[in-house]
């Protein structure tokens, strides 16, 4: 499978899901939300939006 035979719909999911937040610590944690808008260049109402679209809680906390 090529990466062309992949949704935009299906892509753009799964980096939601992998999202993490950016962080000079290892091992701290922050809402998902802030992970897809650093990822993603949003604002926080965009962020939260985004992981609603795919099912996620935004307020998750995710580590590096």
């Amino acid at each position: 499978m090529s990466v062309s035979e992949i949704s935009d719909d299906t892509l753009l999911e799964r980096a939601v899901r992998s999202a993490r937040a950016r962080s000079t610590r290892k091992g701290v944690k922050h809402p998902r939300w802030t992970a897809v808008m650093d990822a993603f260049s949003l604002g926080s109402t965009y962020s939260r939006e985004l992981c609603r679209r795919f099912g996620l809680n935004p307020d998750e906390m995710v580590k590096r």
